[in-house]
């Protein structure tokens, strides 16, 4: 028997915001067309100075509500200004008076069945503290990117429900994969866990919480792209990586886990080397960009920490670890031939290039590794979208 609208959990939609008028409309168009009955959607503006606000009081008729958040707490007052979004995420999620809360972010869209999707794997099985899907990226105009969409690693294939150990493991392995708006977690849960650890962990406090979601309860993840991600230069995360000197925050995350005995027990060996590995490829990054910034000695001390010849064997298996440890030998023998600065500074452009060429459009504009009909469905809501906003 089909349950009523009253009869299902409420879902609340939490969406930190911060200057997000170019996109916030979309956003909430995408929401508005999830097929499950019972939800409401939340908007924290983090202090915005555009037409934030004026968007989000548009919708109220719909019952969409808007929050000012809090100012910024003083420990981040002279930091830049993407830092203080997980305070506001934190508000958002805080906000949300369902038994589910999801975490959206202002700028993506979302297959139409995402919320229904993940309550079913929720209702289904009680004991998982936290759901998330798989991503597929997309361009300022909501088209498919060339980076395509995420799949979950081989190894966790076939299967919607992990453990700590299964999960530790292969963000070792193979980074962070887990999609931050793609959230939807218990409130029992977010209250017993606690909220995300920004003060400690800046751009990287969500894989901080996932992992201290893991440690007690399963985590399940859908391994279908109903998130659309949308993948812009304005966003904190890409101002955060230019011309980066210091190790991605992931490492530091990691790192701190890997300080941890109970961790150090179910750390695979095969996931330890690929992450050193990686380790060590996002060191010669750091120490490219230190010689762009002219910083030679810094730059020489980095490469001499991450190349290693245990990383290269490793690396052999790994073609685009193994290009940037070549990269970096390349670096150490430039900065000894005293062409250090100027051979990173052609490395760093052709970087750039790379990656404007991996964000530009798909050729055929079908996402690759998506159902057929999640592509058609997402095309047509896309251009949907275009129509209502032009109409608007």
């Amino acid at each position: 028997m089909k349950q009523r609208k009253e009869e299902m959990p409420l879902v609340s939609v939490c969406i930190p915001a911060y200057n997000a008028e170019k996109t916030l409309r979309e956003t909430l168009e995408s929401l508005l067309e999830q097929d499950y009955p019972n939800y409401e959607i939340v908007v924290a503006d983090n202090r915005s100075t555009d037409g934030t606000k004026e968007i989000v009081l548009d919708y109220a008729k719909q019952g969409i509500r808007y929050y000012l958040s809090p100012e910024k707490p003083p420990w981040a007052a002279d930091l830049p200004d993407y830092i203080g979004a997980y305070v506001n995420a934190n508000f958002a999620l805080s906000q949300g008076e369902g038994e589910f809360l999801c975490l959206r972010h202002a700028d993506d869209l979302f297959d139409p069945t995402m919320i229904s999707r993940q309550v079913d794997l929720m209702q289904g099985s009680p004991c998982v503290g936290a759901v998330f899907t798989m991503l597929c990226n997309i361009g300022d105009d909501g088209q498919p990117l060339r980076l395509g969409c995420t799949r979950l690693p081989r190894e966790l294939r076939g299967r919607q429900q992990f453990v700590f150990s299964e999960l530790f493991n292969a963000v070792l392995a193979h980074g962070n994969f887990i999609a931050t708006p793609s959230l939807m977690i218990r409130r029992a849960v977010f209250n017993s866990v606690g909220g995300f650890d920004e003060r400690r962990f800046r751009t990287s406090a969500d894989l901080d919480m996932w992992l201290r979601i893991a440690q007690q309860y399963p985590v399940g993840i859908i391994d279908e792209p109903l998130l659309h991600y949308r993948v812009s230069r304005r966003q904190g995360g890409a101002r955060y990586h230019q011309l980066r000197t210091s190790l991605w925050g992931f490492f530091v995350v990691m790192d701190y886990y890997l300080t941890l005995l109970s961790v150090q027990q179910m750390v695979q060996a095969k996931a330890r080397r690929s992450y050193r590995v990686n380790r060590s490829a996002d060191l010669v990054l750091c120490a490219m960009n230190m010689l762009v910034r002219g910083e030679l000695g810094e730059a020489r001390r980095c490469l001499q920490l991450a190349l290693s010849w245990r990383g290269f064997v490793t690396a052999c298996r790994h073609p685009r670890r193994l290009a940037w440890l070549l990269v970096g030998l390349g670096l150490l023998m430039s900065i000894r031939l005293g062409l250090g600065i100027s051979t990173a500074k052609v490395l760093h452009r052709f970087r750039e290039w790379n990656q404007e060429r991996r964000q530009s459009p798909a050729p055929n504009r079908i996402l690759p590794g998506v159902a057929e009909f999640n592509q058609e469905t997402w095309l047509r809501s896309g251009k949907q979208l275009k129509r209502r906003s032009r109409a608007r």
